[in-house]
């Protein structure tokens, strides 16, 4: 069916339906009045069950940015403990590996084995 027609149709039917309830204007009055109680469950039941959801997944939220701080933090921590292996490392570099045979100092223990492969073997 064509929707112009459907429309017409929902149209004339509105107009009948004024018309017919303007004689039964205090039943109308009534009916609108019985009306008011159970949209008012319905509407308040809606927004009860709105807001708790809302409220269920806004609780999910908060609890995943914790553990994503909290993964965060663990991460942060474990990069320290690497950032400070480093630092370690670094300054056992800087201090050199000493020949105890000639006091020669070199950067890597690779340095001091090859070292004393090559002099004083």
């Amino acid at each position: 069916m064509n929707p112009a027609l459907k429309i017409l149709i929902g149209a004339v039917m509105v107009i009948v339906g004024v018309f017919s309830s303007v004689t039964y204007f205090e039943q109308l009055v009534n009916l609108v009045q019985a009306g008011i109680g159970p949209l008012l469950v319905l509407v308040g039941a809606f927004v009860v069950w709105l807001e708790s959801d809302e409220w269920k997944m806004r609780k999910e939220k908060d609890s995943r940015e914790g553990l994503q701080q909290q993964f965060q933090t663990e991460e942060d921590t474990s990069s320290s403990v690497e950032q400070t292996q480093e630092q370690v490392k670094e300054a056992v570099e800087q201090e050199g590996h000493t020949c105890e045979e000639c006091g020669r100092t070199f950067d890597t223990s690779r340095g001091l084995s090859i070292h004393k492969a090559q002099k004083h073997d």
